[in-house]
């Protein structure tokens, strides 16, 4: 089963972040945030491969949770999908460029 994320910064950005994916197509279709330096927060498949940006195509993307775009830590994840977790505070805003994005747990599941 699939979330509903929220990603918001100080700054004032806002985004929905779809998480997982649903029992029929999940070993196919299963959705995690990832950073493409031209688009921004993406909700990527990384069933997909090679791993690309669903907007552009770029192969450039970088996951969320992860040097460089997370500054990485030992607490348990917000966002998680398999092997695949990012943190709750010190993620990459696709706005201001700082380390203040932060996820918010889903109270919203898709199936």
């Amino acid at each position: 089963m699939g979330k509903i994320h929220t990603a918001t910064c100080k700054c004032g950005y806002h985004a929905i972040v779809r998480v997982g994916g649903n029992r029929r197509t999940f070993t196919t279709n299963s959705l995690f945030p990832f950073y493409c330096d031209k688009c921004g927060l993406v909700s990527v498949n990384f069933r997909n491969t090679p791993i690309h940006c669903p907007k552009c195509e770029s192969l450039d993307v970088k996951e969320y949770g992860k040097h460089p775009v997370s500054i990485e830590s030992t607490n348990f994840p917000v966002v998680q999908c398999f092997n695949y977790g990012a943190h709750k505070k010190g993620n990459l805003c696709p706005d201001c460029k700082e380390m203040t994005l932060e996820f918010q747990s889903a109270d919203i599941s898709f199936d």
